[in-house]
Formats: structure tokens, C-alpha cells, sequence
């Protein structure tokens, strides 16, 4: 006997059995998990970045010398996520994806696509700007690397101590490290008219920093008798005069000399100026010459006409009426 015949010969089925298979049949099955409708989403996104990663490690590296006469200067479109502007000089080394910039000097200029995965670093010896998407400018001069935003937000990480996060319309400087840097930003300070007291936290960085007998040394201490001394700190501007003579520099002796003069004779009157004024008496300027025969006319008249003659003799012009007057006067009238 065939399957097909022991099928037909079986009885009709029990409703109730048949419920009782259906229920057991149903029991012993466990329904499907339901996909998220965000979960096709996730997955795309996921194989765009690891699509993207796979191309970043794949895509070969380039450097080009930035600036005038270099491989790129004005405008350059390193790729289609980043655009730069330029007006100085640098190097730039790194993928469509992976940039950085090692940034000498002028100003840059970065446009990186927001959201693309693109990371761009400018790179200089005082400080590091870190950006994902953004548009910003990086300029280094004698100040220092100052960052400006224009959108989005850097991080800047300054070797002097500084970091953060700037965002649109804020700016920051970091400042240089070296003592011929900061002596430097010191005199950019004094010529842009900053207050005394910035251009002396930079003299007092780079003097903290020099190396002793460092030609540098003398530099920042001359900046700074000249800065004390403008700013009516004449016990201040008298010890690093000292100092400066001390240490044996010889670039602005005369200067130091003259400056010291005028220091103590404001202070302590001619007793306490002779010491710096009387090197002068051959070496210095006509008004030195003056300013010394000053203190000498009531001890040694004979002298002080002296030097008031050769302060005239030597005068090319440069001194105005009003030291001619005194130098005459000094000389007892002649012309």
C-alpha cells in the first residue's frame, strides 16, 4: 500500500486537535525583530565613513612649497574640501582629507567644507590651530600667530600656555617664544603705540629667557632702560643700565649712557648723574655735551665752557634753538 492510499483512508480531523496543533505550531515559532526605519540610514553612513577612511589611507600624500615664486602663492584650491588664501610663506603636506601647514610667515587664509571629514592644521613655532570645517585666518608677524574666525570654530593650542576655542568675530594671539622674537613683538608693540606695560611683559619674557653674553640680551635691556625710563621708573631704568654695563654689551653703550644721564640727573641731580654723563664728554652727542657742561659750570666754569663750545662746533643742525640758547648761555654768550 502507497502513501497516497493510507492518506485517504484517514479520518476526518478533530477541530479541536486542529486548534491544538495550530496553537503549539504557533507557541514554538518567535516573531522577526523589527528593523528600525532609521536603521537603512545608520548603515549608509556607516559605509560613507568607512568608504571615506579607506580613501583618506589610500589616497597618496603631497607637499607643495607655499608663497611667492613657490609651487603655489595667491589662491589654491588643495582640494575640493579645502581652499586657501595666500599671502606669505609655508609648506603644505597632506591629503584632500589630512592636511597640514607649516606656516613662516605673512597671512592665511582656510576655507575647509563643513562636514566632510576634512581635518586642516596650521602649524607654527609658537602654537598649533585645529580645525574641522571652518573658515578662518591665521597671520604671524612680529606680534606673534593671531587667529581670526570667521565661521565655525578653531582650537588653538599656543606654546606659550594658552588654549581654547575661538568662534566667529574672536581672535587670539600666541605669542613668540624666543628672546629675538619677543624683542621683536616689542618693538612692534612700541611702534603701534601699545602701553608701556605690554611692551615690558614681553622685554621681561625675553630677558627671562636669553642666554647670558647672548648679543640679544643687551638688545632687550636697552628697549627696556628706554621703556623704564619713559614710564617714570627710574630706579628700574638705572639697574638694568648697571646691568647692561656689567654683562660688557657695547652695541648701545651711548645710548644706555645718555639715557642713564638724564635718568639720574631728573633723580638725584648732577651728583648722582656725573657717572653716566662723563664718558660722554668726547663720545657723546652735542646735547650730552650740553647736558654735562650743565653740571660742571659751578665746580669748573673753564670746563663747562668748554664742552658748550665743542657741543656748538659739533652741531650739524640737529639740535634745536632752545639747546643753541643754553649751549650759548653756557659759554657765557659767545656765538
Amino acid at each position: 500500500m502507497d502513501v497516497r492510499e493510507l492518506l485517504q483512508r484517514l479520518p476526518e480531523p478533530d477541530p479541536a486537535g486542529v486548534d491544538r496543533v495550530w496553537a503549539r505550531y504557533r507557541s514554538g515559532r518567535r516573531p522577526a525583530p523589527r528593523v528600525p526605519l532609521w536603521a537603512p540610514v545608520i548603515a549608509i553612513a556607516a559605509a560613507a565613513a568607512a568608504l571615506l577612511v579607506v580613501n583618506a589611507r589610500t589616497e597618496p600624500s603631497r607637499s607643495l612649497a607655499l608663497g611667492p615664486g613657490a609651487d603655489a602663492e595667491g589662491q589654491l584650491a588643495w582640494s575640493q574640501q579645502v581652499h586657501l588664501t595666500l599671502d606669505g610663506r609655508g609648506t603644505a603636506t597632506g591629503t584632500g582629507h589630512d592636511l597640514r601647514i607649516d606656516w613662516e610667515s605673512g597671512t592665511i587664509g582656510v576655507e575647509v567644507v563643513p562636514h566632510s571629514g576634512t581635518e586642516v592644521s596650521v602649524v607654527t613655532e609658537e602654537g598649533t590651530v585645529h580645525v574641522v570645517g571652518t573658515v578662518f585666518e591665521v597671520e604671524r608677524d612680529a606680534l606673534g600667530v593671531t587667529t581670526r574666525v570667521s565661521r565655525g570654530k578653531v582650537e588653538v593650542a599656543c606654546r606659550d600656555g594658552w588654549s581654547g576655542a575661538l568662534t566667529p568675530g574672536e581672535r587670539h594671539t600666541c605669542t613668540p617664544l624666543r628672546p629675538a622674537g619677543l624683542l621683536g613683538r616689542a618693538d612692534a608693540l612700541a611702534d603701534s603705540g601699545a602701553p608701556s606695560g605690554e611692551v615690558l611683559d614681553a622685554l621681561d619674557r625675553g630677558l627671562a629667557q636669553v642666554e647670558p653674553g647672548a648679543p640679544v640680551g643687551g638688545e632687550l635691556l636697552a628697549r627696556r632702560i628706554r621703556v623704564r625710563a619713559e614710564a617714570g621708573d627710574a630706579e628700574g631704568a638705572l639697574a638694568d643700565a648697571d646691568r647692561y654695563l656689567a654683562e660688557g654689551h657695547g652695541s648701545r653703550r651711548l645710548e644706555v649712557l645718555a639715557t642713564a644721564g638724564r635718568v639720574a640727573l631728573g633723580q638725584g641731580g648732577c651728583g648722582a648723574a656725573l657717572r653716566w654723563l662723563e664718558p660722554l664728554r668726547r663720545e657723546g652727542t652735542p646735547e650730552d655735551r650740553v647736558i654735562l657742561a650743565s653740571c660742571l659750570v659751578e665746580r669748573d666754569p673753564a670746563a663747562a665752557a668748554a664742552l658748550a663750545t665743542a657741543a656748538l662746533a659739533d652741531d650739524d643742525g640737529a639740535m634745536d634753538a632752545g639747546w643753541r640758547a643754553w649751549a650759548r648761555d653756557l659759554t657765557g654768550g659767545a656765538p
